[in-house]
């Protein structure tokens, strides 16, 4: 298999390397704009790889590029995935993401590409990072345990020990999503939810009980038209989420004007030309050395209410990827963030081959064999799955 990633960032490094490793994968072409900043993230030795400049916004630039690939992955920024899309298809490439752009509907742009794909021959698989991703593989594979479905709860922990705090994702993803209100899936339509708004105290493993918020998700988008539910909603927690809560509640992320002295300051304009970036591995590397990163955790987990056999039961899964420390040791590096959601991607990208229907998809529209490998990569990866079923609701 001949793969194409464009952007070689934290995450497609990542991805980068796990292919690299694949004895299906022949050759990859990692394509970024930036080729120092890739070259500082490709911080790995492999005859597979590639690497070129390319522009994301230039559709001739991108052709060039991918002429004769078998697999486009889009691990920029969302705001590509449809020119990306669209060289796929010039090109007939199948072609993958990690999120979406939803529109005014809470609808996938990709899907608008469907009947193209699927007249081509062609797969095309969205939203596969972390979350949204194997969330809804999750949320999918343990809503199999119902006849009936009441509600969906998806939480994540992300959580950092460090004297020195990092952006373990994209600034621009992290500030974007912030603008945007929280939705949720109520009696068969969507529910907008102010950021932060609503909380609660959830328990990620017995007796570790924490704050998680509304926040922006995808998941909720597809879900909600794949898995008959009455009630889906997504919520977040951890450092990283109570500093961006933080920094909402002060109105840093307000796009209304305010005056300073006699100047009229928009503080989310301000706070976006603050120049931050996602640690290099070298960088990564040296804050683990020096102790000022000590650690992290990330935690997923769906929570789902309903009856099996007609019995009121309630079933949660419960995913923790690997700590900082952990990950240094397999990726000299990476970040708790990066780490996970490329390993993710690269456990789909090993799927997405194998499907034999065409069009778009999202990940819990695999069929369940498929959701099976992909969980079955992660565990292999060292990712532990558990799960609990109690009557308890």
């Amino acid at each position: 298999m001949k793969v194409v990633i464009i952007g070689i960032g934290a995450v497609g490094s990542v991805l980068a390397k796990f292919l690299s490793s694949d004895t299906n994968v022949e050759s990859i072409v990692c394509a970024d704009l930036n080729l120092n900043r890739a070259k500082n993230f490709l911080n790995f030795k492999s005859n597979k790889i590639k690497l070129v400049e390319v522009d994301a916004n230039n559709m001739k630039s991108l052709i060039s590029v991918a002429n004769g690939c078998d697999l486009i992955i889009n691990t920029s920024l969302p705001r590509f995935n449809e020119n990306i899309m669209k060289v796929a298809l010039e090109v007939k490439s199948n072609y993958q993401d990690l999120c979406s752009h939803l529109d005014s509907d809470n609808f996938p742009e990709q899907f608008k590409f469907n009947e193209q794909f699927k007249k081509l021959g062609l797969v095309a698989l969205i939203n596969t990072g972390m979350a949204p991703g194997i969330t809804n593989i999750l949320a999918k594979d343990t809503t199999n345990l119902f006849d009936e479905i009441d509600v969906i709860k998806i939480r994540t922990l992300q959580n950092q020990i460090a004297i020195t705090p990092i952006f373990a994702l994209s600034p621009e993803i992290i500030m974007e999503e912030s603008l945007e209100p929280a939705i949720k899936f109520e009696n068969g339509g969507f529910i907008k939810v102010k950021q932060f708004s609503e909380f609660e105290d959830f328990e990620f493993y017995p007796g570790y009980l924490r704050f998680v918020y509304s926040v922006y998700g995808d998941e909720i988008s597809t879900l909600s038209r794949n898995l008959k539910a009455k009630t889906i909603n997504f919520m977040a927690g951890g450092t990283d989420i109570e500093s961006s809560k933080a920094m909402f509640d002060l109105g840093l992320f307000s796009t209304d004007p305010i005056k300073v002295n006699s100047v009229e300051v928009i503080p989310f304009e301000f706070l976006s030309q603050i120049p931050i970036d996602i640690p290099t591995p070298k960088e990564m590397s040296d804050l683990i050395k020096s102790g000022a990163f000590k650690d992290s955790e990330m935690r997923l987990a769906v929570e789902v209410n309903g009856k099996r056999f007609g019995i009121k039961i309630k079933a949660k899964s419960m995913l923790k990827f690997h700590s900082a420390k952990e990950i240094n040791m397999k990726f000299e590096g990476a970040n708790y963030i990066s780490f996970p959601t490329g390993l993710a991607a690269y456990c789909f990208s090993k799927v997405l081959i194998s499907m034999a229907k065409k069009g778009v998809f999202a990940p819990e529209s695999l069929p369940d064999e498929l959701i099976s490998s992909v969980l079955t990569n992660l565990i292999s990866h060292g990712v532990s799955i558990e799960r609990s079923i109690s009557s308890d609701y």
